[in-house]
């Protein structure tokens, strides 16, 4: 499952740290950039996961396959799609954006790898939340500068914000076919390569042709026939 190669992952680069210590001179940034920074300007909790979701080649399920190192970016994106949940109902997978100064801004960023079995009965939100971040401290050090990838416990005091990332095995094919008086000759099309569907999976058997495309089809037929006769 993709939702699982991130966490995996992810969970392969806990103990990573930038060097030299408070240079933010890491290789998610270096991977980011296209080029090794050092400073205070490239704070890193945000292009670590974006590097995660590139090397479990979910590079759309991050930001839409675009690129942000800013947290406010990536949470005010995911609410544009539609793509945030109450903390509430934050899960396995999801990415959380963080503050922890008790205000709504926000600041920080992490991959939920586990959710609290204990749940508040008030509002349904759970104890805690387990997650894997960038340029963070194992202990007492920034939560949010600390230059080191580690497990958390977070908790929804500290939580602004619940991206549901739309990883590959989440996005169910339209089916449309199945059922339809002419299932059989429509697969038999896409099995021989006359006529293929659209990217979401549907076929759209009522959709009109073109001359152009017809012409294609007609083309395909064709070569399929000269195959079928050797």
């Amino acid at each position: 499952m993709s939702k699982e190669k991130v966490i995996e992952i992810a969970t392969l680069e806990l103990g990573v740290t930038e060097n030299p210590p408070g240079s933010n001179c890491v290789k998610y940034n270096d991977a980011y950039y296209g080029k090794q920074v050092s400073g205070s300007a490239y704070p890193w909790c945000a292009t670590f996961l974006w590097w995660v979701f590139q090397e479990a080649q979910e590079r759309m399920a991050f930001f839409g396959g675009g690129r942000t190192a800013s947290c406010g970016t990536l949470l005010r994106w995911y609410r544009e799609q539609g793509l945030t949940v109450p903390v509430a109902q934050v899960q396995r997978g999801d990415i959380v954006i963080l503050n922890f100064s008790g205000t709504k801004e926000t600041q920080h960023c992490g991959l939920v790898v586990k959710v609290s079995d204990v749940v508040n009965l008030k509002d349904g939100q759970p104890a805690s939340v387990c997650t894997i971040e960038g340029n963070t401290s194992p202990s007492d050090g920034s939560q949010s500068n600390g230059g080191m990838v580690c497990e958390k416990r977070r908790f929804p005091s500290q939580i602004v914000g619940v991206c549901r990332p739309r990883y590959k095995e989440e996005e169910k094919p339209v089916d449309d076919i199945t059922g339809r008086w002419s299932e059989a000759d429509i697969r038999w099309c896409i099995k021989n390569g006359l006529m293929e569907g659209y990217p979401d999976g549907s076929w759209k058997p009522k959709q009109p042709v073109t001359r152009e495309e017809l012409a294609v089809v007609l083309r395909r037929f064709h070569r399929f026939m000269e195959d079928d006769g050797k």
